[in-house]
């Protein structure tokens, strides 16, 4: 049994994902396919021109002649995401002061989204809004990952300002004193 030839497979193809997509078209010239006899058939699935979604997909030529005889051949399409997740409506800073009494303040603000052209896998803060913040400045960090490992970072920054006057308390009323006996000066005692 003499079995089909298939010649011109092509090499391995590697392309990154089209811009807003999670997949790529991808083309090649065609393979040829020979026999002593006659072909039956010769297919190739996918085809040339076909998109491919992002990761590995095996292209298999497949020869077959009219005695049943089978021949394949096969190359990879590997399609790479190599396009960063998208982080959008990041807040502002803020300056904000402290709450009366209080050390720090709660800030607020509307949460930020991420997108991505294939599938956000986490999306992840720091800091919750409606915490209470410490005087002083404080990073709040949004982490967007894809599926495929591409990580965005973008942050803003909270600063929390004291103020709020120190308070004395238990101050002693004025103290009118004599000075002592052959002296220009007295001892003066009060309570702390």
């Amino acid at each position: 049994a003499t079995f089909p030839v298939i010649r011109g497979t092509a090499a391995d193809i590697n392309v990154n994902v089209a811009a807003g997509t999670c997949s790529q078209t991808v083309s090649w010239t065609a393979a040829t396919a020979i026999d002593n006899c006659s072909l039956s058939t010769f297919t190739v699935s996918p085809a040339s021109g076909s998109s491919f979604p992002e990761g590995v997909t095996t292209v298999t030529y497949t020869a077959t002649d009219g005695a049943g005889n089978i021949t394949t051949s096969t190359f990879t399409v590997t399609v790479n995401d190599n396009i960063m997740p998208v982080i959008s409506g990041m807040p502002g800073n803020q300056t904000i002061t402290v709450s009366a009494g209080t050390c720090g303040a709660v800030a607020s603000w509307t949460l930020p989204t991420a997108s991505d052209n294939c599938a956000i896998l986490s999306f992840t803060g720091t800091s919750t809004s409606g915490s209470t913040f410490p005087v002083g400045p404080t990073t709040v960090t949004y982490t967007a990952t894809d599926v495929n490992g591409n990580v965005t970072t973008a942050s803003f920054t909270i600063t929390v300002n004291d103020t709020e006057l120190p308070v004395i308390s238990g101050m002693p009323a004025d103290i009118s004193t004599t000075t002592a006996v052959g002296t220009c000066a007295a001892t003066v005692s009060w309570t702390l």
